[in-house]
């Protein structure tokens, strides 16, 4: 069992970041690299709901966009985020190991809490260019009268995050193992439509399920691993989308030659060469095909 505590200071891209990415800036949360925005800005999230209602108003309700404007200006949410502080975590952890049936079956088991003030990730939030308060609507409501921000910042929120792991392992026959284990990791905290980004871009559940058997004749040996990973949905400053469910099948084969100083294995990461997408923005990976010899003296 363990109990720790501690603070985690921003990270230097955190921080002092300053790109522009196609319309939308990337900026770090220190005042140094943001002063104004946070007191000028207004959540990117009502703007959008805001210019939605204007729209409709528009297209449905026979208003003139002026009028429209005007009805639905309430929409509107000042940004009530500040600069960047150091994120602070508690945790506790609860894990067991054991061994039963004379040393055939091993367990191994975890689970943990975490608990973060001050959590540091990501908003989106517009700075109108004007400063005039009965013009700030109408230049909210036209996309090239606003500039558009992406900031760290922290959650006013306490977040949590939890989970825990098992695993198990048989060993039969005197050299047969078959083995698996889960995963399952959580965030949790208040969402309230703000459009703040945690970014915690991690599954659920991750599973593994293996079967292998050490000299199972002569010097051959093998090992052959099902992996599983679910559906979970991803955040980034490139892509936010549903990363989907998928599983693949790792195998291995070896033989040791001359004595045990050759050794010959050949084995498959994904040997049915399905592709899959591990997250969203990147490539796509299919199968990995490999072939080795060691000689030892």
């Amino acid at each position: 069992m363990s109990y720790q505590s501690g603070s985690r200071f921003p990270s230097i891209f955190e921080a002092y970041s300053n790109v522009n990415s196609g319309g939308v800036r990337r900026v770090g949360g220190l005042r140094v690299m943001s002063n104004g925005v946070f007191e000028n800005a207004y959540l990117r999230s009502s703007i959008d709901r805001f210019q939605a209602a204007v729209t409709n108003d528009f297209n449905n309700g026979g208003l003139t966009t002026a009028q429209a404007i005007e009805r639905e200006k309430g929409l509107l949410v000042k940004n009530y985020y500040s600069y960047l502080q150091p994120e602070h975590i508690k945790s506790l952890e609860l894990g067991y190991k054991g061994i039963f049936l004379a040393r055939t079956l091993r367990v191994d088991a975890d689970v943990y809490y975490n608990k973060y003030n001050n959590f540091i990730a990501q908003i989106e939030m517009n700075v109108p260019r004007t400063t005039v308060a009965d013009s700030i609507p109408y230049y909210l409501n036209n996309r090239n009268q606003q500039n558009r921000y992406r900031i760290y910042t922290n959650s006013r929120s306490v977040v949590y995050n939890y989970g825990g792991s098992l695993g198990l392992s048989y060993l039969f026959l005197g050299r047969y193992t078959i083995g698996g284990n889960v995963a399952y990791a959580k965030l949790s905290r208040t969402d309230n439509a703000d459009g703040f980004e945690d970014g915690f871009n991690t599954p659920n559940w991750i599973t593994n399920v293996s079967f292998g058997g050490e000299h199972v004749i002569s010097s051959f040996s093998f090992n052959i691993t099902y992996r599983h990973q679910s559906s979970f949905y991803w955040q980034s400053f490139l892509v936010n989308g549903q990363v989907k469910a998928y599983g693949n099948v790792d195998a291995q084969a070896n033989y040791d030659l001359l004595k045990q100083h050759l050794n010959l294995k050949i084995g498959a990461t994904n040997l049915l060469n399905r592709y899959y997408n591990s997250f969203l923005g990147g490539p796509a990976v299919g199968g990995l095909y490999y072939l080795t010899l060691t000689y030892s003296i």
